[in-house]
């Protein structure tokens, strides 16, 4: 039920953003931290590749900080024991692209434009009960960076191949 009340608020933009300039690599750091003990406890590598020169990102912190809580937490929870997730960012033009990649399982090319739709599952023994989530995240996550006047998109060479979300939001000054 919050999921979907979220949902409706994200939706229908009954929220405010306060945006301004942010430090991305802060942002980072603070979901890697939330996230290590999901991380260890599946062995996996949670990874970091930040520029120290990135530029500031034009952005609401605690809704970035949901969005990429939302991405990396999806990616961990698909991603095998002992594999890898990494959150890379750069500065593109006048943009910051952040991608979040994983050695998960990947994602059927014939799913990849239905994954943002609500209530979307690739897999669709995976339920709540059985360890997935509401069906919504990635639709509230796509519709904030939207928000942010950003995009949100998805990748994946296949099955066994692990996926890719890439996050792009303006950079602060451009």
């Amino acid at each position: 039920v919050d999921d979907l009340q979220e949902l409706s608020r994200v939706e229908s933009r009954a929220y405010q953003l306060d945006i301004h300039p942010v430090d991305f690599s802060s942002i980072v750091q603070t979901v890697a931290k939330r996230l290590a003990p999901q991380a260890e406890s599946k062995r996996i590598s949670l990874n970091l590749e930040l520029p120290p020169d990135l530029a500031q990102i034009l952005a609401d912190e605690d809704r970035t900080i949901q969005i990429l809580t939302n991405l990396t937490g999806n990616a961990l929870q698909y991603t095998p024991e002992g594999g890898r997730v990494t959150i890379s960012a750069r500065q593109v033009s006048e943009e910051v692209q952040i991608s979040i990649r994983d050695t998960g399982p990947g994602i059927p090319a014939e799913h990849l434009p239905h994954i943002f739709d609500r209530f979307y599952r690739v897999d669709k023994s995976r339920s709540r009960q059985a360890g997935g989530g509401s069906g919504i995240g990635l639709t509230i996550s796509r519709a904030l960076v939207e928000a942010h006047g950003g995009g949100l998109s998805a990748a994946s060479a296949g099955e066994g191949q692990g996926s890719t979300f890439t996050i792009r939001l303006p950079a602060a000054g451009g």
